[in-house]
């Protein structure tokens, strides 16, 4: 009884529904950009607004916990703890951040890791003198199940240009 399914027609229509399985399952595994970039842009929405009300808690949300790696505008190079550290001494240090924008982000998604790009100005208050911190910045995720976690990031301080010299 068990031979007589084994027809060139069961064969072929066994075959076909396994491939159709297999292509269904294929488009549910498949990456969902538009999502992904949505998370990335929350992401670093979450790191702007973590800074501005001083929730160290909140950026250690979306910070790696295996690996983390941050180079500071000043070069320094800081593992996990000593990142968040800093954030969490600010307030001893008499610095508040009052304002970031953030403008020029562009977001890449390569499989499970994103690289994010962009341009951050950050409003400051360094015992009660208004400064103004204008960084060109590089960020790394990794996808950690559905959520994107930071993995390494890179601060550049835009200085600026030489006023010109006068003849």
């Amino acid at each position: 009884m068990l031979y007589a399914f084994r027809t060139p027609q069961a064969i072929l229509i066994g075959s076909l529904l396994c491939l159709a399985a297999t292509a269904a399952a294929a488009e549910r595994a498949k990456p969902d950009l538009a999502r992904d970039l949505q998370r990335l842009a929350l992401a670093e929405q979450t790191w702007a607004r973590a800074l501005e009300t001083g929730d160290v808690r909140l950026l250690e949300s979306f910070v790696d916990e295996d690996t983390c790696t941050f180079i500071g505008p000043d070069g320094q190079l800081e593992d996990r703890t000593a990142y968040l550290e800093g954030y969490r001494q600010l307030d001893k240090l008499g610095v508040k951040v009052d304002k970031i924008t953030m403008d020029q982000v562009e977001m890449r998604v390569l499989g499970d890791t994103a690289i994010v790009t962009g341009h951050v100005v950050a409003r400051v208050l360094v015992q009660g003198n208004a400064i103004v911190e204008d960084v060109r910045f590089t960020r790394v995720y990794a996808r950690r199940g559905a959520a994107w976690r930071m993995v390494a990031g890179q601060g550049t301080r835009i200085t600026p240009p030489p006023s010109p010299a006068n003849p």
